[in-house]
């Protein structure tokens, strides 16, 4: 006889709750002007980093390589950006 799990409450739904550092503040505009592209990759920096405190070096190691490639990739994103809104005025 298998036993069964115990009963979703009606507060969560029987789903894990979703740490606050883990929730996106908004959701990501996406458009074509360059200054809307720029928020959302400045956005995106800051929930990476909102992750980044909440991890151990010694457990998380694959995670935290992650988010910092991330974070490189949305930096770079940024000084391109930079440089259309640059030359494009």
């Amino acid at each position: 006889m298998r036993q069964q799990p115990p009963p979703a409450t009606k507060k969560n739904n029987g789903k894990e709750p979703v740490p606050d550092y883990l929730r996106m503040s908004s959701r990501p505009a996406m458009g074509d002007s360059v200054e809307v592209m720029e928020l959302y990759y400045r956005e995106r920096i800051q929930s990476f980093t909102k992750m980044l405190e909440h991890l151990n070096v010694l457990e998380d190691a694959p995670e935290i390589e992650f988010l910092c490639r991330e974070i490189v990739e949305c930096r770079t994103m940024l000084v391109k950006l930079a440089a259309k809104k640059k030359y494009s005025a």
